[in-house]
């Protein structure tokens, strides 16, 4: 068996439109995303994709004319490699699950994701996951909301069996500043873990949090060593080691990666969170993987909920917080050709300019250039990270003289206009 062809479908997929203008304000604007189908001599076709426009053909050629065998625990991208394990699961009449290891679970646990958002806005996502069976909750915590008041409304919609982890990327900087608010959130229940809320890198700080706070805390990444003794190891593996932190993310990790953390991280007796983003294929994917690895017991994460279609035929059913593993063939999953043919030619939608204001405690309004401008530059102080009651939101272009006067002085400097 040999792939002869990698046929490249280029779609333009919404976001459901209740959160989609939301998404674009957070920067996942676009709505690019790409369906690969590897096409093989004796007929049969594999599944990949990837949000985002098609990967450079460079990465696309040495799939052509091997064998999808070539590419067990490979270290490409997942999103290309999923389409060689649907193919070889097609070609053996097994599912995927079968080519990385013994089944651990029929059922694996996932969960919804959303951007930074309102405390109303939080409660509303929380109601509509549990209505469609998730209950687990992954958030991104921003410097412009009150991430107090967003858990305690998330608390408030939740039915009792929910749980939420935010994911603060850093943003909390330093021990002096993650203390406090993390002492407000370790009395909230619903809140099961955070995901580095300082920065990875400063060790002694995640050392002495977790020695004051509750809470789990998660770590973004689980690289480890793969091959024998090494004079550097990976700072993930050191942590493990030292139990500086209680569960860690294997996000986008090519396969190689994700089942030798596998194995590492169940020694330790360490869970996993799994987070590959993409529509129902690559929700697939991400159920194979978590069928064999052990301590894959944290909700992950693959935003397909997003969209405004998963692409294939059958949607995975969910049932409590977990989602059934396919036991079909390869990925287990069919590709809705109808939805293929409709995404081909969705138009672009055309957004009204805006920018985004910061509402601190006082009814005081700091306008900056775009949310992505916001969370870096609060990053490093400017203006007060997570204020009780601080709010973000849009203010979008009313065709006025003072929106387009702000709006052009933001684009002349780095730096929010603050009278």
């Amino acid at each position: 068996m040999k792939i002869t062809d990698i046929e490249v479908i280029p779609l333009r997929l919404p976001y459901e439109e209740r959160i989609r203008k939301q998404f674009h304000h957070f920067g996942m604007g676009g709505e690019e995303h790409t369906v690969y189908k590897f096409h093989t001599d004796n007929g049969l076709v594999g599944l990949g994709e990837n949000p985002g426009p098609p990967f450079e053909q460079a990465l696309l050629d040495p799939y052509l004319g091997t064998d999808p065998f070539d590419h067990i625990m490979s270290t490409g991208r997942f999103n290309l490699d999923m389409a060689c394990y649907d193919l070889m699961g097609k070609h053996l009449g097994v599912p995927a699950w079968k080519l990385m290891g013994q089944q651990v679970r029929p059922w694996v646990s996932m969960g919804w994701w959303m951007p930074s958002m309102s405390p109303e806005d939080s409660a509303a996502e929380v109601a509509e996951a549990a209505a469609r069976g998730y209950r687990g909750l992954k958030c991104k915590a921003r410097a412009f909301f009150d991430v107090v008041e967003q858990a305690r409304a998330m608390q408030d919609a939740a039915p009792p069996d929910f749980r939420i982890e935010f994911d603060f990327n850093g943003a909390l900087v330093n021990v002096e500043r993650a203390l406090p608010i993390l002492r407000e959130l370790e009395k909230i229940p619903i809140v099961k873990g955070v995901e580095e809320p300082i920065f990875a890198h400063d060790v002694e700080g995640w050392r002495r949090l977790h020695a004051e706070i509750r809470i789990p805390f998660y770590l973004h990444g689980v690289g480890t060593v793969l091959d024998g003794p090494s004079r550097q190891p990976s700072g993930p593996w050191l942590g493990l080691r030292a139990g500086d932190y209680d569960g860690a993310l294997c996000s986008h990790e090519h396969i190689r990666n994700a089942l030798a953390a596998s194995w590492c991280f169940a020694a330790a007796n360490t869970p996993i969170l799994l987070q590959y983003v993409g529509t129902g294929i690559t929700a697939a994917f991400a159920l194979q993987l978590g069928a064999v690895m052990h301590t894959a017991t944290l909700p992950g994460v693959t935003a397909s909920h997003t969209y405004i279609d998963d692409l294939i035929v059958a949607p995975h059913p969910v049932q409590r917080g977990f989602m059934k593993v396919p036991e079909e063939p390869g990925l287990g999953v069919e590709l809705d050709e109808d939805a293929i043919s409709r995404y081909r030619d969705e138009p672009a939608v055309e957004w009204p300019r805006h920018f985004s204001v910061v509402t601190l405690p006082g009814g005081i309004e700091h306008y900056y250039r775009d949310l992505g401008q916001t969370e870096r530059l609060m990053k490093l102080g400017v203006d007060e990270p997570f204020a009780p009651g601080i709010r973000l939101t849009e203010r979008e272009d009313d065709g006025s003289e003072a929106f387009d006067r702000i709006w052009n002085r933001l684009q002349e400097t780095d730096w929010p206009i603050w009278d």
